[in-house]
């Protein structure tokens, strides 16, 4: 993994050298092992170099083709870069070094935007044909790598992270209402948002291509059988197999994922929770002959730590397991919010920086588990999902009457306890269909959201409507699929992406490349297509998984219920401890210099949370990253 920066201008001659360096700069955590740039009138590209295959200087960029006609600075792993280098062999390419940079740069020589099919792998990369003054941005497939763009008049400035796009070369724009609005309503922006006006982050499985006389944008990956463009080609034996046949299948395509994406030049390790896709991934890897490290997060509540779970795991696979404790005060909460400059409120952000962290201590690529939940319907909103159309059948009244006994239910301090998850329920039936679904990622719904909003910010919102935007990608999925596939789907293009972004920046924060095996090409096409009742039973998700772990796992581990990564939020901003003293200056700062927010409201809001009113502790982690993103567009700006 690296870090890339560029500027296409066909136009421009004399460049600012200390402007492309700050540029430069502001990626250079996402690649330690080295930095490159290359220079020539209308055209920059930067790269910062983790190394990890060919860790000599052999694999510096970017890199030019041997006629110097093509230029690439690129992001990511092609994991059948080996297959791809034997075929071009065969047609007549050289090699000088063993990237993977190589052999990309190589296959788009030979086949152009038809290389993007040939790919396995996690990308975001630029290609430069210097002679035709044509540029290519393209981003894989379900947006594990990141890539960020501005086109300004057909000048296109592009970079991994989002504020390396600006300095003394480009100023920041000034915010999107539109894109603030999709913000707080769900605490991350879906791609093509940014939060900034002209800014745009280039969507999962898209190609941009730019000449001096246009930019245009094309789709080449689309979520398999939804029978439009070329993808992920769907499996037709995973709709008619017999159980037996679709878990041995499963199997054996996650065995040949983890194997492919073990490879590297740089120590590798892997995140080990007490879930089933992590252990999936550490047992694949295992089963490949590999003995990796695991890496663990403990927390100190019960409810919370699956060390435990973890280390039977580790033991079970006779791999290493190492241990590290979540530490909450003022001076971790800072540390992480510096490393994030973009819109994005996951809690989980502060204990995945400090896994991260830990890690890299001994790592520099590590497997891990994220995608299972989306792929094999492990959420239990797909549960939710069911009844939501149940509920709209009741009489009004009597939904009335559920929600009015709801407040008298037990709320689970630590969790969604039985009063909260009946009233978000509730609030999503009366959405309407495909709208439930979106409803149940919702953070702050339109009242609050016109609570805390400014009347600026307001009046600038003229038909906003995030949630429909989500459940319009339910709409789009193939008239074949049923609902839970439909929803599935959407999840995949709206909210897996907040996911892997989470990922990716705290891990590269720390020079850590990791990488998902859950995710490849092979099993994604695959999963999309299994019959519901291959994923889910029951309360039960991912079934397909649980039968394919059955024979080879700590049996405790197929009855625990599912934890997840989430702390306790709503306890952090209730009680009077680190994260009330970084909330109280970060609000005192808003005040200052932010005008979307409108103040008062937002301390009303806090107080009625502490006083155990309202529960807010998510929305308030919205608006403490919000605050932390606007400061520092604020610091570029002066």
């Amino acid at each position: 993994m690296c870090g890339i920066v560029g500027i296409y201008a066909p136009g421009k001659g004399e460049w600012d050298r200390a402007g492309l360096a700050a540029m430069l700069g502001r990626v250079r955590h996402r690649g330690p092992d080295g930095e490159g740039m290359h220079l020539e009138p209308g055209l920059f590209f930067g790269h910062a170099r983790l190394a990890v295959l060919d860790l000599s200087q052999a694999g510096r960029q970017p890199m030019p083709s041997p006629d110097g006609r093509y230029l690439i600075t690129y992001n990511g792993e092609i994991y059948n870069f080996r297959e791809l280098r034997a075929e071009l062999q065969a047609l007549g390419h050289g090699f000088t070094t063993r990237t993977d940079t190589e052999v990309l740069l190589a296959a788009w020589v030979q086949w152009g935007e038809a290389a993007l099919s040939r790919l396995d792998g996690i990308f975001a990369f630029a290609v430069a044909d210097r002679y035709e003054r044509t540029l290519w941005l393209a981003r894989d497939p379900l947006g594990i790598k990141p890539l960020f763009y501005q086109d300004k008049g057909g000048e296109i400035f592009f970079a991994s992270e989002l504020l390396a796009l600006f300095g003394p070369l480009n100023p920041v724009p000034p915010p999107d209402p539109s894109d603030l609005d999709s913000y707080f309503t769900f605490n991350y922006l879906p791609a093509p948002r940014t939060g900034l006006a002209g800014v745009r982050q280039l969507p999962p499985g898209t190609l941009l291509k730019a000449t001096p006389a246009r930019t245009e944008l094309k789709r080449f990956w689309r979520p398999a059988g939804t029978g439009s463009a070329s993808g992920l080609s769907p499996c037709e034996a995973g709709k008619t197999a017999a159980q037996e046949e679709r878990v041995a299948e499963f199997r054996a395509r996650l065995d040949r994922a983890v194997a492919a994406q073990t490879v590297s030049d740089a120590p590798l390790g892997l995140f080990l929770s007490g879930g089933l896709d992590s252990y999936a991934v550490a047992r694949s890897a295992t089963r490949a002959g590999l003995r990796p490290t695991a890496f663990t997060l403990a927390f100190d509540e019960a409810g919370f730590d699956e060390s435990p779970a973890a280390a039977d795991y580790a033991r079970h696979l006779g791999i290493e397991h190492r241990v590290v404790r979540f530490q909450w005060n003022e001076e971790t909460i800072r540390d992480t919010l510096a490393s994030m400059r973009e819109l994005l409120a996951d809690a989980s952000l502060f204990p995945m920086h400090q896994l991260c962290a830990f890690a890299r201590k001994e790592a520099t690529v590590i497997l891990a588990g994220d995608g299972g939940d989306e792929l094999l319907a492990g959420y239990d909103t797909y549960l939710a999902g069911e009844l939501t159309p149940l509920i709209r059948r009741l009489p009004a009244p009597l939904r009335d009457a559920v929600r009015s006994l709801a407040r008298f239910l037990p709320s689970d301090s630590q969790r969604y306890g039985a009063r909260i998850l009946v009233e978000r329920i509730l609030d999503a039936a009366a959405e309407g269909p495909d709208r439930d679904h979106a409803t149940f990622r919702r953070i702050c719904g339109n009242a609050l959201k016109n609570r805390i909003f400014s009347p600026g910010l307001q009046s600038a919102l003229s038909g906003s409507d995030p949630v429909a935007e989500y459940a319009a990608l339910i709409g789009e999925a193939s008239k074949t699929r049923s609902s839970l596939g439909a929803r599935q789907q959407a999840d995949i293009q709206f909210h897996l992406p907040s996911v892997l972004a989470k990922v990716d920046r705290t891990s590269m924060a720390h020079g850590l490349e990791v990488r998902v095996p859950i995710l490849a090409d092979d099993l994604v096409g695959f999963c999309l297509d299994l019959p519901d009742e291959a994923k889910r039973r029951g309360r039960k998700g991912k079934l397909i998984l649980r039968q394919a772990l059955a024979d080879d796992i700590p049996a405790a581990a197929l009855t625990r219920r599912k934890a997840g990564f989430l702390p306790p939020v709503d306890r952090w901003f209730a009680q009077e401890g680190p994260m009330a003293g970084v909330f109280r200056d970060y609000l005192a700062q808003g005040r200052e210099n932010i005008a979307e927010l409108d103040w008062n409201q937002v301390q009303r809001l806090w107080d009625e949370h502490k006083k155990g009113s309202i529960r807010a502790g998510f929305p308030l982690l919205g608006i403490l990253q919000f605050i932390n993103w606007s400061l520092a567009c604020r610091s570029l700006r002066t």
